[in-house]
């Protein structure tokens, strides 16, 4: 029956799979299962059914650290030495494979794995984990100073050396014994460069290497710099030397390099062993003379003075705008020993800061300085407002070189006609400083032609009112003259006409050796002519009241004066276009050309370089006037009216009429008459600057070039004859802060009729660079040194060494600051005409 059949087959299916399953439940032992290798089912013992378990043995482990994993994880960690069993502690089911790698090899050794992979079918235990001991390759590098270092072990394992001198290294990679390695340089170092090479650099491992050597040449670098401010011609070779040695010869404004060039860390040390010969009397100086040499150096600079601004005084920073003066002279007990000059002591004193001041250099070259608007000797009631000062100054020229260091080291200012004080009790002489405390101090004239000196014991001495924009010229005998300016008078405050004379010659009147006071007090000033009364009228015999005039003293002795802000004949204040002579014979003022009424505008030719009767410069003040060596007059800018009249640009003071002017224009004495030169018979023109002139040789002169419109600034004739020109207030190029302050150097040569624009920026309102330290670089000409903008300035020279001193203005000073009153004192040397 066949029903009956699939019934007892059905049964017997079912048991047979219960039977099974019990099986599968059912612990064996033994069977030979898989072991351990490559694609192994098991290893020995075990079960048939799992979870099997992982695990075998390390063989020669000595070092610490080892990490193996199972398929990528279960982590377990191997200690102990020698031969170490090891079991996972994840078990893995029937038929599941194992992966069994190393994580993290232990210290100083490499492992490898054998029978490490396969299917369990059984507990695995052959999985096998042979380790061998691995070495490091290492050494040093010498002599190392660059950065950048990398090295290289057989090919790659990049190793990146930082340090400098000996810098031990050893490869991360290490190596087992038996294997090869090649250490090679793979970068070599930069800053400075370094070419390195490798010794004992490859080899076969029997144990840790520590014996290459990377040696690294220390580094030779040039020395040079560049020649600057040297008179370019016959007899321009100077001799250089570094180190007392490597001569060289260098001709010309030019760079220079050493022949021989320096290892790396050592000193170098530059100076002038032989000066050049065009330039008698003027030295060259050396800068950034002497550093240790880290890489290449061409910073040195040979300054020979030309071209160049030595900051003089005060200190041994960056003066500050609106400084008082100081004034601290000693006491001496009366019959005690006076030290005579020069003195080895420093001496501080210094005038405070001041525009418009009045100038001189007298015969022995010492440099004068009297009154101006400005700051006086500080006292316990300043108020900080400028004033109209009276004190007068002098700095004194070493008595024996007729350099600048003066009585004092390094040179100083000394107030000068004080009173001397006798303190009867104490049995002292000392200076009365008080009137160096004030301002606004009217004068005491005395009788025309009489003066009073202010030595002891005199109780009263006579001395002009406190003023600002004076003339002054010195005469043959070394006297300082003065005339007019706005100030005080002996009855009110207003433009003054007084002409004043300061003796130096008559009497004693130098360093006081009776009272020690170290003051000029035996001097005296006398009034000469003029009226003692402010605001007086022009005449025809006598100018009037005037601030600002431009004037000049020639070779012959006469001063020659131009315009002014002034009285006219008809008692009218405005800008004058008169020209007068003062005789210092007769003592006596002569009309040459103009009138004696003001606001005249200019009268100008056709076209420039073109003179003859009728033609004149228009009234103005603050301009520049120069006498040739040839007796011609020249005067440029200032305030005051072109051609149409123009006004209305910012002006000094409370002018209402006028504009800013760069007019050149000539007067020949002979025949009377003006010539229009050059610049624009129109106000308010920018500078034309060209290309900065670079050396007697290379002045960059071009008919194109001319100043901009500027009043203010300061001029001088070079002995040469050419004229110069620096700063003022004004126009600079076509920039973008084209009008303020300017600190631009021109000079105008007669034998070509073009400018040259020589130092200064074509822009306005600039600082100053004071170069401070090194502390020799001060009173030296240095070509980064830069006078601050300004207008006002005081000035004296040329000296007989050409050099041109300037003193204060209003204007700026360090960077970062406000305009403002000035008392800094510049050396400016211009270079020879070719």
């Amino acid at each position: 029956m066949i029903p009956a059949q699939k019934s007892v087959l059905a049964l017997a299916i079912g048991a047979a799979l219960v039977m099974s399953a019990c099986n599968l439940k059912r612990p064996t032992t033994g069977g030979s299962g898989g072991s351990g290798g490559s694609g192994g089912s098991g290893g020995s013992g075990g079960t048939t059914t799992g979870p099997f378990t992982i695990g075998g043995s390390v063989v020669g482990l000595s070092g610490t650290g080892l990490v193996l994993q199972d398929n990528g994880g279960d982590d377990l960690t191997v200690t102990g030495t020698g031969t170490v069993s090891f079991t996972f502690k994840t078990a893995i089911t029937s038929g599941g494979t194992y992966n069994v790698t190393i994580k993290t090899q232990p210290s100083s050794q490499v492992c490898s794995v054998t029978n490490g992979s396969g299917t369990a079918t059984a507990n695995v235990t052959g999985v096998q984990i042979s380790c061998a001991a691995t070495y490091t390759v290492g050494g040093a590098v010498s002599g190392l100073q660059g950065a950048g270092l990398t090295l290289q072990d057989n090919g790659g394992d990049d190793l990146k050396i930082s340090g400098t001198g000996t810098v031990n290294f050893t490869f991360a990679t290490t190596l087992l014994a038996g294997a090869n390695y090649a250490v090679t340089i793979k970068t070599q170092p930069t800053n400075p460069s370094q070419t390195c090479v490798v010794s004992n650099g490859s080899g076969t491992i029997v144990g840790s290497v520590s014996n290459v050597q990377v040696s690294c040449p220390q580094p030779k670098f040039p020395v040079g710099g560049t020649v600057v401010g040297l008179v370019v011609g016959t007899g321009d070779t100077l001799e250089l030397q570094d180190n007392a040695g490597d001569n060289l010869f260098v001709t010309g404004d030019v760079d220079f390099t050493f022949p021989t060039q320096f290892t790396f860390g050592t000193t170098y040390s530059v100076d002038v062993f032989l000066s050049p010969t065009s330039q008698p009397g003027i030295g060259c100086n050396v800068f950034n003379a002497t550093a240790v040499v880290t890489g290449i150096v061409s910073n040195v600079i040979v300054d020979c003075q030309h071209n160049d601004w030595a900051w003089m005084f005060p200190g041994s920073t960056a003066p500050a705008l609106n400084s008082y003066g100081t004034a601290k002279l000693d006491s001496w007990k009366v019959g005690s020993p006076i030290p005579q000059p020069p003195f080895a002591a420093s001496n501080s004193n210094t005038p405070g800061g001041r525009d418009f001041a009045m100038a001189w250099t007298d015969k022995n070259g010492n440099r004068w300085l009297f009154g101006g608007l400005g700051l006086e000797v500080t006292h316990q009631n300043t108020d900080g407002v400028p004033g109209y000062l009276n004190d007068m100054w002098v700095w004194p020229t070493n008595p024996s070189s007729g350099q600048d260091d003066g009585w004092w080291i390094p040179g100083a200012w000394i107030p000068a006609n004080l009173p001397i004080v006798l303190d009867n009790v104490a049995g002292t002489y000392s200076a009365d400083t008080t009137t160096l405390q004030l301002k606004g101090l009217g004068a005491s004239y005395g009788t025309q032609g009489t003066g009073t000196s202010c030595a002891f014991p005199a109780t009263s001495c006579t001395v002009p009112g406190a003023r600002w924009g004076g003339i002054t010229w010195t005469d043959a005998t070394g006297n300082l003259w003065m005339f007019g300016g706005q100030g005080v008078a002996s009855d009110q405050f207003g433009l003054l006409s007084d002409v004043w004379e300061f003796d130096l010659t008559s009497g004693p009147c130098s360093y006081d050796s009776a009272t020690g006071t170290g003051t000029f007090t035996k001097c005296q000033w006398i009034w000469r002519g003029g009226s003692n009364l402010a605001n007086q009228f022009n005449s025809a015999t006598a100018p009037g009241g005037r601030w600002g005039a431009a004037s000049y003293r020639d070779s012959a002795g006469n001063v020659w004066m131009f315009g002014g802000q002034g009285y006219d004949s008809a008692s009218q204040i405005g800008l004058l276009n008169d020209l007068w002579k003062y005789n210092m014979a007769t003592n006596a003022w002569t009309l040459v050309s103009g009138g004696t009424t003001g606001n005249q505008n200019g009268a100008y030719p056709a076209s420039a370089g073109t003179g003859g009767a009728g033609f004149a410069p228009g009234g103005r003040q603050t301009a520049v006037l120069w006498v040739d060596l040839s007796g011609n007059i020249w005067l440029f800018g200032g305030f005051g009216l072109d051609s149409k009249g123009t006004s209305g640009s910012t002006g000094p003071g409370s002018l209402q009429i006028g504009s800013v002017l760069n007019d050149l224009w000539k007067f020949d004495p002979v025949a009377g008459q003006w010539t229009w030169v050059s610049g624009s018979n129109l106000a308010n023109q920018n500078g034309v600057y060209g290309t900065q002139g670079i050396s007697n040789a290379t002045t960059n002169a071009a008919a194109t070039n001319v100043p901009g419109s500027r009043w203010g600034s300061m001029g001088w004739v070079n002995p040469d004859g050419n004229l110069f020109l620096f700063g003022g207030f004004g126009y600079g190029s076509q920039g973008s802060q084209p009008t303020g302050f300017l600190n631009d150097v021109w000079e105008y040569q007669l034998s070509t009729g073009e400018w040259i624009w020589w130092k200064g920026s074509v822009d306005a309102d600039q600082p100053g660079t004071y170069i401070t330290s090194p502390v020799n670089f001060f009173q030296l000409n240095y070509t980064n040194n830069a006078v601050g903008a300004r207008r006002g300035a005081a000035h004296w020279g040329p000296n007989p060494f050409g050099y041109v001193y300037l003193f204060g203005g209003e204007g700026y000073a360090g960077a970062g600051g406000p305009y403002g009153e000035l008392n800094d004192v510049w050396r400016y040397l211009p270079f020879p005409t070719n």
